[in-house]
């Protein structure tokens, strides 16, 4: 076995053990050697009746699914034909809570079964624990951490500051590359979000992809 596909060994045995984990949490989650395998099942289980709302996510962007839903003629909530203001964002961010499917990422996840998500203002953490009748996360295999306290420390640490670096934002993890728990203006981490259980069973549906993707 060459390198590459000890690699791919490796992460297939780590997303079967957090599957077998998420599903005993009620969650639904399945398994895709590709992007390319993911993002089809995605499209094959919705309508272009089907409204579909999203979170930030430079995985999303990755995989193409956002110029997709756009180009498709899907019922497409998009966030990003709106203005970047609070005021303008309002709306279509209160519209996105009531969609049929929710599609994002996870910040981090853990082997056990659990989700855990930093935001700065709040609406995809929320749409992940409650309004979207559905939830569809695309997890890439280098959002899997060992345990809960790696998944916050990834979370917190590597994407948001990751994210904070990005947007070139005046706080100063983006400096040091470490979180500090900041009081800045340009804070990218306002809220975390931890799910351990899916209420109702199957609501969150995970899509664990063996390759890396997002931040």
């Amino acid at each position: 076995m060459d390198r590459e596909a000890a690699v791919r060994e490796y992460n297939r045995i780590r997303i079967a053990g957090a599957i077998e984990s998420f599903r005993q949490q009620a969650f639904a989650a399945r398994y895709f050697e590709t992007a390319a395998e993911a993002v089809e099942f995605f499209f094959s289980q919705i309508t272009k009746k089907t409204s579909v709302g999203h979170g930030g996510s430079e995985t999303l962007r990755q995989l193409g699914v956002l110029d997709r839903l756009r180009s498709g003629g899907y019922n497409f909530l998009d966030r990003y034909v709106f203005g970047p203001s609070y005021d303008e964002q309002l709306e279509i961010r209160r519209m996105n809570l009531c969609a049929d499917v929710f599609v994002a990422s996870s910040n981090a996840v853990s082997i056990g079964g659990a989700l855990v998500n930093v935001d700065g203002d709040g609406n995809r953490v929320a749409a992940l624990s409650f309004g979207p009748r559905r939830v569809v996360l695309f997890i890439a295999r280098n959002k899997l951490c060992d345990d809960l306290e790696r998944a916050v420390h990834r979370a917190r640490n590597v994407a948001s500051v990751t994210l904070a670096i990005q947007y070139a934002a005046n706080t100063p993890c983006a400096k040091t590359a470490v979180c500090h728990n900041c009081a800045s203006p340009d804070r990218v981490c306002s809220y975390i979000s931890i799910i351990e259980h899916c209420t109702p069973p199957e609501r969150i549906s995970l899509l664990f992809i063996n390759e890396d993707l997002g931040l």
